[in-house]
């Protein structure tokens, strides 16, 4: 499996050229299945800092779990002194964790992340909450008006109070404090007004500003069961609609699979918001693990997104955690690497509301795993109570073997002939052999003590290009056309300086998403039904997903239909 040198040029498949071109990887390990690929490490990169922005209520109560959990996995308290002195899971002389955090001379860690709301509740709970010395005070902007669940409400308070342009003063002093920044994460939700509205114009003036830079949105989608207020459907589809071009990749979360986690997972019987945004937590701190440690496997902004988006339209990966489970059940049980990868692929373990994902495809995916590999190999399984950070006597952290992860990853996408009860991960059909990237992280994973959630010595996070996210879309959308079909709630958007033509403009752009989808699907089907017959097949291939324009005509009458077009 080895290619190249240590340090030196290293000839590996480059997943932007044509098959069978050579370009080169540089020194970083990295792994892309062209067929399965290892690169020797040479010397690691500098520090790539990156910059959190959290805006509206979802985004900054998430972005509080988050940062609470990134101080925990680094040895950093509430004050924002860091405890260096024998934590397990790092070298006190490892810096990577800089990439999110900035210290000052006096040795105070600051998070490199703005917060912004238009109602003062969450900001002031910062405020007031043990991690208040934690955050610098200019990064917590409110205001005392919200924004009404209103998208052109929050558009029209982003430019009437310059919030935009106060939010964009903060994003430049966290940019002036980085030396070689690569990117943002930035977190909110599209139902409501705030993270719809002043979100819209805090990423395109982000855009405008560093072009250059990625640009990730951790991004909550409306649920179909768990709803705030009646108009998110307008709220979302308007923000999908004008986000079209400014987001390199979004990735798609959505509360009631996170809700469904909870319940059956978590065996939480009411699972609150504080249980969902800890559970989401967890999530972001396995995507962005590659980015806060040293790494076996590399896997940076840059890399996450040339191997994700095939196509600037198809940038809506889903995500999966595993595992998954109750404090009390996971003493039961041995997460080795085989179960937590083929976890990973299961619908359930998805935080969107996804269904029948066998029918679908994926475009390409990204595996990071993280924790200690010596269980994989023979070796005695570290506890539940020994495997969390802990401070004292440094314990030994093997990291998980590529070449194990390479295997499953491999028996998933083709099973044995024996397990006949296993499904495969099925591909587009011109990525055979490739479209997965692997990220390997010595460092642990960390459960708070106040989250019911069962600790383990390794964990595994997905991020997946499927097919199957148009389902978020097309449920927003057919619930966008109930309302407008009837002109229900269409006043108070226009008299938030909004207009009729952005209303068709919005649904036109989402239809327009959702059939690209749909033709990705059908080239799929034909493509597997024409290798079919050229193997003597007769099998016909059915994808699941023609949501037709005949299912718009039976939601409205045809006069409205007229109207509309």
């Amino acid at each position: 499996l080895a290619q190249g040198t240590h340090g030196g040029r290293a000839r590996a498949p480059n997943p932007i050229a044509a098959p069978g071109v050579w370009g080169r990887a540089g020194n970083l390990g990295l792994a892309y299945f062209g067929a399965p690929t290892f690169l020797g490490l040479g010397a690691m990169p500098s520090v790539k800092e990156c910059v959190t922005v959290h805006i509206g209520q979802a985004g900054v109560q998430t972005g509080m779990q988050t940062w609470e959990l990134f101080t925990q996995e680094h040895g950093i308290q509430p004050d924002g002194t860091r405890i260096d002195d024998g934590y397990t899971d790092f070298d006190p002389e490892d810096t990577t964790y800089a990439s999110f955090f900035h210290e000052t001379n006096s040795g105070q860690h600051v998070p490199r992340a703005v917060f912004v709301d238009t109602e003062p509740t969450c900001i002031n709970d910062i405020k007031v909450s043990n991690m208040s010395r934690l955050f610098h005070p200019d990064t917590l902007v409110s205001y005392k008006q919200d924004c009404k669940s209103n998208f052109f409400e929050g558009r029209t308070m982003a430019s009437a109070f310059k919030i935009q342009e106060t939010v964009l003063d903060r994003i430049r002093l966290a940019i002036d404090l980085c030396e070689n920044p690569q990117g943002f994460f930035v977190f909110h939700s599209v139902g409501g007004g705030t993270g719809s509205g002043i979100g819209v114009e805090v990423l395109h003036d982000m855009k405008d500003q560093f072009d250059k830079k990625a640009i990730f949105q951790p991004v909550i989608y409306p649920s179909s069961n768990y709803s705030s207020c009646i108009v998110e459907p307008y709220n979302c589809v308007f923000a999908t609609h004008f986000m079209k071009e400014v987001v390199d990749l979004s990735i798609m979360l959505d509360n009631q699979a996170a809700y469904s986690i909870c319940e059956n997972s978590l065996q939480i019987k009411t699972p609150h918001f504080s249980h969902v945004n800890r559970l989401i937590a967890q999530c972001i701190s396995g995507a962005t693990a590659p980015l806060r440690y040293e790494t076996e496997l590399n896997a940076t902004l840059a890399e996450v997104q040339h191997n994700l988006v095939p196509m600037p339209t198809f940038r809506y990966p889903i995500v999966s955690l595993a595992p998954v489970r109750h404090a009390e059940r996971g003493a039961h049980e041995k997460f080795n690497t085989p179960e937590i990868i083929t976890e990973l692929f299961d619908e359930k373990n998805y935080l969107c509301e996804i269904k029948k994902l066998n029918a679908n495809r994926y475009l390409a995916a990204v595996v990071i795993m993280r924790g200690d590999g010596s269980g994989d190999t023979g070796d005695m399984e570290p506890s539940a109570a020994s495997s969390g950070p802990s401070y004292g006597k440094k314990s030994v952290v093997k990291p998980i073997s590529f070449n194990g992860c390479i295997s499953t990853l491999n028996s998933l996408r083709n099973p044995p002939p024996h397990k006949t009860h296993t499904r495969a991960i099925k591909f587009c059909p011109w990525m055979e052999g490739s479209g997965i990237k692997l990220g390997i992280v010595k460092a642990r994973p960390h459960i708070p003590k106040e989250f019911c959630m069962s600790d383990s010595s390794r964990q595994g996070i997905c991020l997946g290009n499927n097919t199957a996210v148009r389902q978020l879309f097309v449920r927003q959308y057919v619930r966008f056309l109930k309302l407008f079909y009837h002109k229900a709630y269409v006043w108070q958007f226009i008299g938030a300086n909004g207009d009729d033509d952005t209303f068709v403009e919005a649904k036109e752009s989402m239809r327009d998403l959702i059939d690209e989808y749909e033709r990705l699907l059908g080239s799929c089907a034909s493509a597997e039904n024409d290798r079919m017959q050229a193997s003597g097949v007769s099998t016909t291939v059915r994808l699941m997903g023609q949501t037709t324009r005949a299912q718009e005509n039976a939601t409205a009458s045809p006069e409205r239909m007229a109207q509309l077009r």
